[in-house]
């Protein structure tokens, strides 16, 4: 008996050793998130300019953010104990959306990172005219290409579309519709929106097809491009025929093309990289130059940025020597960053600007320094350089009241566009060139 109760003592005392064991191990859990939220907060009220640039931090609208913004932060850390890592990840980014900034990226951990790699499923989602399709795919699931979704696992897509607007930072209608459409595939970005358990995905469409997709591979991002890793062979169901030129070329940021048959020069600028040496404006001037150019295009559509400064030449150059109302500048909800400041600037060179409204408000926040990089000490998550300078395009002939650049001639890009290879823009120049029309006409 004495044995029993020394063996049933020494339990005892092992299961309470446990329990503190694993409650000093939760409070250690608690302590070191605590530490990086707080962490987390004070370096972005430190850095971003809706809080530290004297020029507008006491506007109503970003006094209002702050709240927001402070509010979550308290609401997370009152609520640590009940929520696992993952959860934790997921509300810090709803608090990074509250900024309403496209230049701040919260890259912690897989699903979230802005650039580079992603878990993705093998489909290829865009916005269209009229709602979101599905354009290209693993061939299992070719019988539902061209058709638009309507749910995922069941949610309707505008429900889910509302939560993306709160776990997403936008900065506006447009930009959300692009990159909603874009994320649709990604793995990690349906789990934290509460739509997948992360065991498959079943998407529903509007023509009747379904089906659940479970493999999710790692991809890797050339701008706006995709391949998945390794490769796997995507299908489309397009009429036969080539792509139209803006299709073309898809893993170039920079190329262009002389189409003489219309006299028409198509510049590609995917993003606005580097030019090294200027080896692609003195080509693109040198065919401009030694042919008989009738019109100009530069097409920016789905283009997320960098700097379009050291086109500046290049376009003047156009501007200069064109006719007038031959210089055309294409973009799309998609277009982002430099691609905004390339819009005011050819605008103010007499350009006519072709498409949709810019994903990027004309008041808007940019990098200013690697010295706002941080890595948060304990999850040693990342946090990229939030935006540290505030750009406003004021001095421009045309500030929009609403933030938003809209084009003078607003041209919608159709799931009939797609499958019949149509390019309605540079059908649209075409017309203009066959009427001669100039751009005090719109």
């Amino acid at each position: 008996m004495k044995l029993l109760l020394t063996a049933l003592v020494i339990l005892l005392l092992a299961a309470c050793s446990a329990a503190d064991t694993e409650a000093d191990e939760a409070a250690e859990r608690m302590r070191r998130w605590s530490a990086d939220i707080e962490q987390f907060e004070a370096h972005i009220i430190r850095w971003h300019p809706r809080f530290a640039s004297r020029l507008i931090n006491e506007r109503d609208c970003n006094i209002e953010i702050r709240e927001q913004f402070e509010a979550g932060i308290s609401a997370l850390l009152e609520n640590l104990d009940g929520l696992s890592d993952f959860e934790i990840h997921v509300e810090m980014q709803r608090i990074v959306a509250i900024l309403r900034d496209n230049h701040f990226f919260f890259t912690g951990f897989a699903g979230y990172t802005s650039d580079l790699r992603l878990i993705r499923y093998p489909l290829v989602f865009g916005n269209f005219s009229d709602g979101v399709y599905l354009y290209q795919s693993y061939a299992d699931f070719a019988h539902a290409l061209n058709q638009r979704l309507v749910a995922v696992n069941g949610v309707p897509l505008d429900e889910v579309f509302a939560e993306f607007k709160l776990f997403w930072s936008v900065e506006n209608i447009y930009d959300a519709r692009y990159q909603f459409a874009a994320l649709l595939n990604a793995a990690t970005v349906l789990r934290a929106l509460g739509i997948s358990c992360g065991e498959g995905v079943t998407y529903t469409f509007e023509g009747g097809a379904e089906f659940t997709v479970i493999d999710a591979r790692p991809w890797e991002s050339m701008m706006t491009t995709l391949r998945w890793l390794p490769p796997v062979p995507l299908v489309d169901a397009r009429a036969e025929g080539d792509l139209p030129l803006f299709r073309q070329n898809i893993r170039q940021n920079l190329w262009h093309e002389f189409v003489e048959e219309y006299g028409i020069l198509f510049v590609s600028i995917r993003g606005w990289v580097p030019d090294t040496q200027g080896i692609f404006a003195r080509a693109v001037q040198n065919t401009f130059d030694n042919n008989n150019v009738a019109a100009v295009i530069i097409d920016a559509r789905s283009n997320p940025g960098g700097d379009a400064n050291q086109f500046i030449p290049l376009f003047n150059h156009f501007a200069q020597n064109l006719p007038k109302g031959m210089l055309f500048y294409f973009v799309n909800e998609g277009s982002n960053s430099g691609s905004l400041g390339a819009a005011f600037f050819l605008e103010n060179l007499g350009a006519v600007i072709i498409g949709q409204p810019l994903a990027q408000n004309s008041d808007f926040f940019w990098f200013g320094s690697n010295a706002s990089r941080l890595w948060l000490n304990y999850s040693r998550m990342e946090i990229t350089p939030p935006p540290t300078l505030w750009s406003a395009y004021q001095v421009h002939r045309r500030q929009p009241e609403d933030g938003i650049f809209r084009p003078h001639v607003l041209i919608e890009y159709t799931i009939s566009d797609w499958i019949n290879n149509h390019d309605p823009m540079f059908d649209y120049v075409l017309q203009r060139i066959t009427n001669g029309t100039d751009n005090e006409s719109e």
